[in-house]
């Protein structure tokens, strides 16, 4: 499974998953890269993490699909208006767009977690993501 590298017509921002509910982008940092998209693509390079990266892609689709995913599990709030999508040790935060008609979901960036709280570092980068993408 590869990642996705379709472009959004409007914004120009990758699109990542796209359904009924929500389309799903990838945020842009200041320097106008995606560190979501970045580490997706890292993922599908080493062979031990492609399966990671099927799974995670599964829960876009689903979320994108259906607009929902299970509660603690699948889905968890971080801090502010910073939410995360969980599979295995995969972390995608996220917030949801509400500005424009592009991506009502924007993926700041991904992680391996591998303890049991996610790290202040990565919330902390999710957050300034956020802002940088909401300026752009």
């Amino acid at each position: 499974m590869t990642v996705p590298l379709i472009a959004c017509h409007s914004c120009g921002r990758c699109v990542l998953e796209e359904g009924i509910f929500y389309a799903i982008e990838a945020a842009l940092d200041s320097g106008g890269e995606s560190p979501s998209r970045d580490f997706l693509v890292s993922l599908n390079r080493k062979k031990k993490t492609q399966d990671l990266l099927v799974d995670i892609l599964m829960r876009l689709e689903d979320f994108a699909s259906t607009g929902t995913l299970a509660v603690p599990r699948e889905l968890n709030h971080l801090k502010d208006e910073l939410w995360e999508i969980k599979a295995g040790s995969v972390r995608l935060p996220f917030y949801y767009n509400n500005q424009g008609t592009c991506g009502h979901i924007r993926v700041t960036h991904g992680f391996l977690k591998a303890s049991q709280k996610t790290p202040l570092k990565e919330i902390d980068r999710g957050l300034a993501i956020i802002r940088e993408d909401s300026k752009q």
